[in-house]
C-alpha cells in the first residue's frame, strides 16, 4: 500500500508550487460545497418541503452552476483569473452564512442559484490559472492534480 501511495505522489513531482496552491485552494473552496448534497435531506426533513420542490431546488443548483461556469470564463478573460477567484471565495463565503437565513421556497431556489453562480465562477479561473502556473510538458498532470482537488473536496 505504501508502494503505491509513493507511485501516485510521484507521479505529481515537478508542478510547480503555484499548482499545488492552487490544488489546496481548489480543494478548500470544494469541500464548502460539500452540504449540497445533505441540503436535500435539511429541505425535506427539517424544512418540510416536498421531494418535487426540493428537486427544483436542485435544478437551480444545476443551472446556477452552469451559468457561474460560463460568467467566470467571461470575467477571467475581462479582468484575470486572479479577481475572479478571489471574489469568488470571498463572495461564496457569505452567501453560504446568508443562504441559511432564506425561508421561503422561491428564496432558497434564488439563494442556491445566485450561491452557484458565484461559486463555480472559480472554476475557469482555475484552469486559467493553471494554464499560466504550468509548463507545458506538465499541463496534463496539473489538469489532473486541479480534478483531484475538486473531486475530493466535493
Amino acid at each position: 500500500m505504501k508502494l503505491l501511495y509513493l507511485s501516485y505522489l510521484n507521479s505529481f513531482k515537478g508542478l510547480s508550487r503555484e499548482v499545488w496552491w492552487l490544488a489546496l485552494v481548489t480543494l478548500i473552496n470544494r469541500a464548502g460545497t460539500m452540504v449540497i448534497p445533505f441540503l436535500s435531506l435539511y429541505l425535506t426533513q427539517d424544512r418540510g418541503f416536498s421531494l418535487e420542490d426540493v428537486g427544483t431546488i436542485m435544478s437551480c443548483f444545476g443551472l446556477g452552476s452552469l451559468a457561474g461556469t460560463w460568467l467566470g470564463g467571461k470575467l477571467t478573460d475581462v479582468i484575470g483569473y486572479y479577481k475572479v477567484m478571489v471574489w469568488s471565495l470571498f463572495l461564496t463565503g457569505l452567501l453560504f452564512i446568508w443562504l441559511q437565513m432564506l425561508e421561503s421556497f422561491y428564496a432558497i431556489c434564488g439563494g442556491i442559484f445566485v450561491l452557484m453562480v458565484i461559486a463555480d465562477s472559480f472554476r475557469p479561473a482555475t484552469y486559467v490559472a493553471m494554464n499560466a502556473y504550468s509548463k507545458h510538458e506538465n499541463k496534463t498532470r496539473s489538469v489532473t492534480l486541479i480534478r483531484l482537488a475538486i473531486n475530493l473536496g466535493f
